[in-house]
C-alpha cells in the first residue's frame, strides 16, 4: 500500500432519534373491487390520493363513499400521510369485520392489523353496504353498530395483550336517526378503545343516500397532530371541510350538546370562529376513566409501544442476582433508566407527557423494579411503569367586573 492518508468516518455519535409513526391509521371499508388495480380482503398502503388513483378508487356507484372518505381523509391529514386499507365486499355487516372466523380464531381486520406488523395505533370503518342490507333501528341508531363495538372492543384487547401492538377503533354512528333522545349513552359502558362518530359532510337525503358518517375528517386530524393533542383543540385551526350535518340538519342549529353529553363525537361550530371544530374526543367508557378521551388512549399506548421496545430486549437475558435471590439493583437501574429516557426522548421532549418544571430532574415518566421479588424462585420481573399526563383546557371560567383600583 502507498503511504498516505486514511480517514473514516464514525457514526453513531449524535444519538439521533428515530420518531414513532404515531398516526399510522387502518381503514377497514365497504366496497367493489376494480379489476387488476383493487382486490376485497387484500391490505393496501396509501400515501395520497395518487395512490388511490392507481387502485382505480373513483367515485362511481360503487366505491362513491371510500372515494369519499379517502378524500376527505387526505384533505385534513395531508398529502403523505400513511393510510393502511383494506375493503370487504358490501353484503357484509360491519361486525362481521371484527367477528373470528369459526375455523381460524381470526377476524377479518386483523388482516390488515397483521400485514402492518404492528404500525397502526387506530383503526377506522367506512360502511356503505349494498341495497340489500336491512337496517335494523336500535336506540335511533343501526342495530349492528353497538354489535361491532362490543367485537372491536374485544379484538383491541386480545390483539394488545398477544401482540403489544394497542390500538384504538371508531366506527361510524351508521344510521343515525336524528333523535338524540332515544340514543344511548355511551358513558355507561367500559368500551375504552373504541368510540362513535355522528355527523357528515353531506346531507342525508342529497343526490346519494348518505347514512354513514364523514369519520374521514376525524381520523385525517388525528393522523396531522401529536397523540397528547385533542381533535378539537381550537388553536389547530378549523377543519377542511366547508358543510357539516346532523342528518340533514345543519350542525350549526342542532343540539350537539346532546350529543356530547352521551358520549359521542361529532362537529361543532365556536361562536365568532369561522369553519367547523370538534366536540371532543370521548371513548365509550365512564368520564372518570382514564381512558376515557383519545389523546389519553393514543398516550399510554404510545408509551406502552416504548417500554414494550426496550423490555423485550431483557427476555431471556441474564443477571446477577442479591444473596436474597433478588434482582441486582445495579441491573434494575439500567433497565430503568433505559425505559425512562426512551420515553423522555420520545414524549416527554416532544411535550406529549408533563414535565414539573420545578424538580430538575422531573423526566415526566417514573420506571421502577419490585426489588422484593424473589427473582430466583419466580425468574418473574415486576415494574410499575407511570407517566405524567398533559392538562387539557375544557372549560375556562372567567369572572368579569369593574374595579377601579387595579394597580392595589
Amino acid at each position: 500500500m502507498l503511504p498516505g492518508i486514511s480517514i473514516k468516518f464514525s457514526n453513531g455519535n449524535i444519538g439521533t432519534v428515530v420518531p414513532t409513526a404515531d398516526g399510522v391509521f387502518g381503514l377497514l371499508a365497504s366496497a367493489v373491487a376494480v379489476a387488476d388495480k383493487f382486490d376485497l380482503e387484500t391490505p393496501y398502503i396509501l400515501k395520497g390520493m395518487t395512490d388511490v388513483a392507481n387502485l382505480g378508487i373513483v367515485p362511481d356507484v360503487g366505491n362513491y363513499f371510500l372515494y369519499k372518505w379517502l378524500s376527505e381523509f387526505y384533505d385534513e391529514a395531508g398529502e403523505g400521510a400513511e393510510l393502511w386499507l383494506i375493503g370487504f365486499a358490501q353484503d357484509e355487516k360491519l361486525s362481521d369485520w371484527f367477528t373470528p372466523d369459526v375455523t381460524t380464531g381470526k377476524t377479518p381486520a386483523e388482516k390488515l392489523l397483521d400485514a402492518a406488523n404492528g404500525r397502526l395505533s387506530g383503526v377506522f370503518t367506512c360502511f356503505s353496504p349494498d341495497e340489500n342490507y336491512v337496517l335494523v333501528e336500535e336506540n335511533e341508531l343501526d342495530a349492528d353498530v353497538a354489535v361491532a363495538r362490543t367485537k372491536a372492543q374485544t379484538l383491541a384487547e386480545n390483539y394488545t395483550n398477544k401482540y403489544f401492538a394497542p390500538f384504538f377503533t371508531i366506527v361510524e354512528g351508521y344510521g343515525f336517526t336524528g333523535n338524540k333522545v332515544g340514543l344511548s349513552s355511551l358513558l355507561e359502558e367500559t368500551n375504552d378503545r373504541t368510540g362513535v362518530f355522528i355527523g357528515n359532510t353531506q346531507k342525508r337525503t342529497g343526490d346519494v343516500a348518505v347514512i354513514g358518517s364523514s369519520l374521514s375528517v376525524l381520523a385525517g386530524r388525528l393522523a396531522a397532530i401529536q397523540v397528547h393533542e385533542n381533535p378539537g383543540k381550537v388553536k389547530l385551526g378549523a377543519l377542511k371541510n366547508q358543510k357539516a350535518y346532523i342528518v340533514d340538519e345543519p350542525v350549526e342549529t342542532y343540539d350537539i350538546e346532546t350529543l356530547h353529553d352521551k358520549g359521542y363525537i361529532t362537529f361543532r361550530t365556536h361562536v365568532r370562529k369561522a369553519g367547523y371544530y370538534f366536540t371532543d374526543s370521548p371513548l365509550a367508557t365512564p368520564i372518570s376513566d382514564d381512558y376515557h378521551y383519545i389523546e389519553r388512549r393514543r398516550v399510554i399506548d404510545k408509551a406502552f409501544r416504548l417500554a414494550h421496545n426496550i423490555a423485550s430486549n431483557e427476555i431471556l437475558n441474564d443477571f446477577d442476582l442479591t444473596n436474597e435471590g433478588k434482582i441486582d439493583p445495579i441491573y434494575a437501574k439500567d433497565v430503568e433508566g433505559r425505559i425512562e429516557t426512551e420515553i423522555f426522548t420520545q414524549m416527554t421532549q416532544r411535550n406529549e407527557l408533563s414535565r414539573d418544571k420545578s424538580i430538575q430532574d422531573d423526566l415526566g415518566v417514573q420506571a421502577a423494579f419490585n426489588l422484593n421479588a424473589n427473582v430466583a424462585q419466580t425468574n418473574r420481573i415486576e415494574m410499575v411503569l407511570k407517566v405524567r399526563p398533559r392538562g387539557t383546557a375544557r372549560w375556562y371560567d372567567i369572572t368579569l367586573g369593574y374595579d377601579v383600583e387595579l394597580n392595589n
